[in-house]
């Protein structure tokens, strides 16, 4: 079994902020029930920076999700949930995401992609316990990291990778740093054996 490490308690309590965005509050509620997490409903983690929540609860969540709307469907689901993570990340805990103090205005589009993805993958490293590394081709980033909660989740190797909502978290990044669209997917899974997560950013944005 993995480590489970623990996270800020503001993760998860961002996490179900943006759940209850993309689902509503009455659909957030029957899929923590389901899932066997009815007490989140009730009471949610404090939005502060103590390591109290486990990987394996947080990954409960995104569980539940998927049981919920079955593997397929729950892809557009999560992606998301992680886009609007971001949005609540970068308003209720800007330190989650490294975003003490960020100038991007000066910067070319793509150092601002390279930027944003370096500073979500460095506070994943210092405030999350995930470590992590970016690294660049002529025509893409690739972003790898060797734990996440997800490896806590029951996973079908038919069904593909899991961690949507980290896609829909870089997406959502890459928008607001570049006003741009980027194509993100995820090419390796720790969840499905491989010995790292790995997701592929496409420097050429999407057209809109």
């Amino acid at each position: 079994m993995p480590e489970d490490r623990k996270y800020p308690n503001a993760s998860l309590y961002v996490l179900i902020l943006a759940a209850e965005e993309v689902m509503g509050k009455n659909g957030l509620s029957a899929v923590l029930k389901q899932g066997g997490l009815a007490p989140l409903t009730k009471r949610r983690p404090p939005n502060n920076l103590e390591r109290q929540v486990p990987f394996s609860l947080y990954g409960k969540v995104q569980q539940a999700i998927e049981d919920f709307y079955g593997a397929r469907g729950s892809r557009a689901i999560l992606t998301r949930v992680g886009r609007a993570l971001f949005r609540y990340s970068l308003h209720e805990q800007s330190a989650l995401l490294g975003f003490a103090s960020l100038a991007l205005k000066a910067l070319p589009q793509n150092a601002r992609a390279k930027l944003i993805l370096n500073k979500i993958v460095k506070a994943g490293v210092e405030e999350l316990d995930m470590p992590g590394e970016v690294h660049e081709a002529d025509d893409k980033f690739i972003i790898t990291r060797t734990a996440c909660p997800c490896q806590f989740r029951q996973r079908d190797p038919s069904g593909g990778v899991c961690d949507h909502v980290t896609i829909g978290t870089f997406q959502e990044a890459l928008k607001w740093a570049t006003g741009k669209n980027y194509r993100v997917y995820q090419t390796k899974c720790l969840n499905l054996g491989d010995p790292i997560d790995e997701f592929i950013v496409e420097k050429t944005p999407m057209e809109d």
